[in-house]
């Protein structure tokens, strides 16, 4: 498979999480913690180069993981999932500031003509009037821990970009241990910000278990194998795939409609994106 599809097969799956998370009752960081334990395991048993104790170089990328993925399953329970993944999206705006320092590649023309378009319909996301409805009770902090979700996301996929480069099998460890690191470090955060663990219903540990092993485990899997092959700033613009479907699934499955300057945001997102890997494609041939 080639590096870009497996990419954009991650995309497809991390996109299915807005709407999946929104069908646990669970509170939201033991929705985190648990499908993080889950997705551990998934990552030990799809990829055996996991399989190590983690190092100083491993242990650094623990917090940025914890961030990408904590704070955005906090987003989805505060705001709308249109909400939460645009935002998160801003990922490859703050790749394009820091891949030149950290792993010494800039971003080409044309990456940066679509990183404006991005800006843009970022700003879009955030000019629009936050609403209140059951599945999104307090959209100004979600929209918050979404954007932070995304600077945290950006550091993660430079992270694995430069241990990928140096050594493919530390990216893989990273992630897996990410995962064992995020079970513990949720649950212990409960009391702190006013949750409580609860048994929960067969509906909700079969949402967690979807979510462990495909929405993360998997996704995780192929987007760790293609990043020492990928450039940052290109895997990040690929990812956009997510944001495309994502709102999509939670429309359908919950009925949220996100507010028209969301979608006009989106859609400049998404455009530039294929634009951009069109482009690139056919230049290729």
């Amino acid at each position: 498979m080639r590096p870009e599809t497996r990419v954009l097969l991650a995309g497809c799956l991390f996109a299915s999480g807005g709407a999946l998370l929104k069908c646990c009752d669970f509170p939201a960081l033991q929705r985190a913690g648990l499908r993080a334990a889950i997705a551990a395991l998934a990552v030990f048993a799809l990829l055996p180069e996991a399989r190590r104790w983690p190092n100083a170089r491993i242990l650094r990328l623990l917090p940025a993981y914890f961030g990408a993925t904590c704070l955005f399953v906090v987003a989805n329970a505060l705001t709308t999932a249109a909400n939460a993944i645009f935002l998160q999206s801003t990922a490859p705006l703050w790749l394009a500031l820091l891949s030149p320092l950290l792993v010494r590649e800039p971003p080409s023309r044309r990456d940066l003509v679509t990183l404006v378009a991005i800006g843009v319909g970022m700003a879009l996301c955030c000019l629009a009037p936050t609403t209140v409805v059951a599945t999104a009770p307090n959209p100004t902090l979600g929209n918050l821990m979404a954007l932070g979700s995304g600077i945290s996301f950006a550091a993660l996929l430079l992270g694995m970009r430069r241990l990928g480069q140096q050594a493919p099998g530390e990216a893989c460890a990273a992630i897996a241990w990410g995962n064992v690191a995020t079970f513990p470090a949720a649950f212990a955060l409960l009391p702190v910000v006013g949750q409580v663990p609860i048994p929960g219903s067969a509906g909700d540990w079969l949402a967690i278990l979807v979510l462990g092993v495909f929405q993360v485990g998997a996704a995780y899997a192929l987007l760790v194998r293609a990043m020492p092959r990928v450039p940052a700033v290109r895997a990040s613009l690929l990812l956009m795939v997510e944001p495309a479907l994502n709102p999509l699934l939670a429309y359908a499955v919950h009925g949220e409609t996100p507010h028209g300057l969301v979608v006009a945001g989106g859609a400049l997102i998404l455009g530039a994106t294929l634009l951009s890997v069109g482009l690139q494609r056919s230049q290729a041939r």
